[in-house]
């Protein structure tokens, strides 16, 4: 641990370089921005790790698997993950803000979040397993698959140890947890790879990655805070979080269905031959999407503070979260848009040649994810999440109509376009609601190189 806290400051000093000495002079005379830079590297590094990882071993899994048996596993992984707004029901962004609010009633949340996901977990896992079985009742492989990875969703119950961990601010016990957890899967996977396992091993990994995690997660709690509490139940604290919870657990079927449905429709209807070439394609582009989560997860908390200090920092602090993502989003998307071709020869092999046509398209929904990953948590600042349910509602009906058109006619390309536009789709619907429409504002301000070299706030300060 010693050795990772030594890491964690040579890159507070590396990114000191690239910060002007104005910006830096005001972050380290301030307390609270200081710790929201630590808690950045700490979730960065965690994603560093995770993201060679995936680079690697990930891209070995695809190879060695090729396109149909990888096809079959992406579609079960696509087909269970249509259930996974059961298992979060929506309280991610809610229980870090009631978190933070209520930290007198702190062991009762946590116990009524733990017994509300738990219960969701397992409504997840009897869903999937039930629905899979009359969609696929010929193809056992395929069930298999889908039963052991929907197991997972009982385990989830990790994310309430998460969520408490980043209302705290120290997500380096986060860290702890689960960059130990991927380089342990990652061998594993390795191991498989050289002993050329069968299909359902890798279903067998995806499940014990989930039950490592919340093993993890107990025993660095309880070493933090001494003491496990889960049996601290209480009712109106439950009532209130369904409350709060319920429009942004319906509008996560609406993301699912735009983020998952585009592979369960493809495997349905070009096979899984297609689906595991277009899904080697999706997964070089979403391998980014922890960005934009492990910053706003991190300055959540600050924004929240900072709407009962000024309005105008409170603003200020969202156009400076837009500045970072739409720039993030660019500087990403360009160079695998141009070179994708090259991209796919070198890690996927010729197999997936066809990949890099999808990979030019898919790639320019990240700066559409980036931004609306700032907008969703702008509704849950603001208590508006039903606003979240109808947006993503016409973002979801769009995909599904344009895969159905557009599969048909021009195969895995199609739903590539589907996809981006359907992210269009849903981030623009903000501009309906007057309480909303200043994400439009804010996302077109980011576009301003001129203001944003001009504004000395750009960091969120």
């Amino acid at each position: 641990m010693e050795r990772v806290g030594h890491l964690i400051f040579f890159m507070e000093k590396y990114i000191k370089i690239f910060i002007p000495e104005i910006i830096w002079n005001k972050i380290d005379k301030n307390p609270e921005l200081k710790k929201i830079l630590a808690n950045l590297n700490w979730l960065f590094l965690d994603k560093a790790i995770q993201l060679v990882i995936a680079f690697f071993v990930g891209i070995w899994v695809i190879r060695y698997l090729g396109p149909e048996r990888y096809g079959m596993l992406s579609y079960a992984v696509a087909f269970v993950s249509l259930f996974g707004f059961i298992a979060s029901m929506g309280i991610n962004g809610i229980a870090v803000r009631e978190f933070v609010k209520n930290k007198n009633r702190e062991d009762e949340l946590f116990g009524t979040l733990f017994f509300l996901k738990l219960t969701a977990g397992f409504l997840a896992f009897i869903s999937s397993w039930v629905v899979i079985f009359f969609v696929k009742p010929g193809n056992s492989l395929i069930f298999w698959l889908a039963f052991i990875i929907a197991l997972g969703f009982i385990f989830k119950v990790s994310d309430i140890f998460d969520f408490w961990f980043q209302s705290k601010v120290i997500s380096k016990y986060t860290v702890y947890v689960k960059s130990s957890i991927s380089i342990i899967i990652g061998a594993i996977k390795v191991v498989l790879i050289l002993e050329r396992a069968s299909l359902i091993a890798f279903a067998w990994v995806i499940l014990l990655e989930s039950v490592v995690t919340l093993i993890g997660f107990i025993y660095i709690y309880i070493k933090k805070k001494g003491n496990l509490t889960i049996l601290k139940i209480s009712v109106p604290i439950g009532k209130k979080i369904l409350s709060d919870s319920w429009p942004l657990m319906l509008s996560s079927i609406a993301v699912t269905v735009y983020m998952k449905i585009d592979q369960v429709m493809i495997g349905n209807m070009l096979g899984n031959k297609s689906l595991g070439i277009y899904s080697a394609a999706v997964s070089l582009s979403e391998v980014w999407f922890f960005i934009p989560i492990i910053i706003t997860t991190s300055v959540f908390p600050a924004i929240i503070y900072a709407k009962k200090k000024s309005i105008d920092i409170y603003k200020n602090r969202w156009q400076s979260l837009y500045d970072i993502m739409v720039w993030l989003s660019i500087i990403i998307i360009l160079p695998i848009s141009l070179f994708s071709k090259d991209i796919v020869n070198i890690l996927f092999g010729i197999k997936y040649v066809q990949s890099s046509s999808v990979l030019s398209i898919y790639i320019w929904s990240s700066i559409l994810v980036f931004s609306g990953v700032v907008g969703e948590k702008f509704l849950v600042a603001e208590n508006i999440a039903k606003i979240s349910l109808l947006k993503n509602i016409m973002g979801g009906i769009i995909n599904i109509i344009l895969n159905l058109w557009l599969i048909p006619k021009y195969g895995i390309i199609g739903a590539a376009w589907a996809t981006v536009i359907s992210y269009m789709v849903s981030f623009a619907g903000l501009v309906i609601w007057k309480r909303t429409r200043i994400n439009i504002k804010l996302f077109l301000n980011a576009f301003n190189l001129i203001r944003i070299y001009k504004d000395n706030k750009k960091l969120i300060i």
